[in-house]
């Protein structure tokens, strides 16, 4: 049954990977070169192929961090319709829009200003405090992870938004974090 959950949350977490190694080969220069896979197709023919088939979403790539939002509600479109079809219920729509929110914001926080790293990151805490409220129990508790996994994947789907992203976590690291309590959802 673990196993089988793990393959749920593969093409997503497969699709960073791919993207990842993508993007690693294009920054050496090795971008026009990328060599077959298995399936005798590019990293970037892979991709195409696993987006032309619904198997993992299509996600912009633009060159900037924020991507586009048209709505101006803190989630990429492309983020927000992935969200969309996947959480039905009210509830995990919700609260997987307030995490996706609350990640898009650690890739655009000022790295140096240690106040706004703070106040992102307690915005990550309420979204994870949301989510055991949403989610409970150990079954909802690895649903909760998964989604906060792929929205993660999502939104880090370029070097320049992972490399934020990775900023943003040095920032925070060796930091203390409290888990605020009572309803945290937004």
């Amino acid at each position: 049954m673990k196993e089988e959950r793990m393959w749920r949350a593969g093409p997503i977490l497969g699709l960073v990977i791919l993207t990842t190694l993508t993007m690693t080969l294009v920054g050496c220069g090795g971008g026009g070169d990328a060599r077959p896979s298995a399936s005798g197709l590019t990293p970037q023919e892979e991709i195409a192929r696993l987006e032309a088939s619904g198997e993992i979403p299509v996600l912009e790539r633009s060159t900037s961090l924020g991507g586009i939002d048209n709505n101006s509600n803190g989630v990429r479109d492309d983020i927000e319709r992935y969200i969309e079809r996947k959480y039905a219920e009210p509830a995990q729509r919700k609260v997987a829009m307030q995490t996706a929110r609350a990640l898009q914001k650690t890739l655009q926080v000022d790295t140096n200003d240690a106040f706004a790293v703070e106040a992102v990151s307690q915005d990550g805490m309420r979204a994870v405090n949301c989510r055991g409220a949403v989610f409970p129990g150990v079954e909802g508790f690895k649903e909760a992870f998964r989604m906060s996994q792929e929205l993660e994947a999502l939104t880090t789907n370029t070097l320049l938004r992972l490399r934020a992203y990775m900023a943003y976590n040095k920032a925070v690291s060796g930091t203390v974090s409290r888990l605020p309590t009572g309803d945290t959802c937004d």
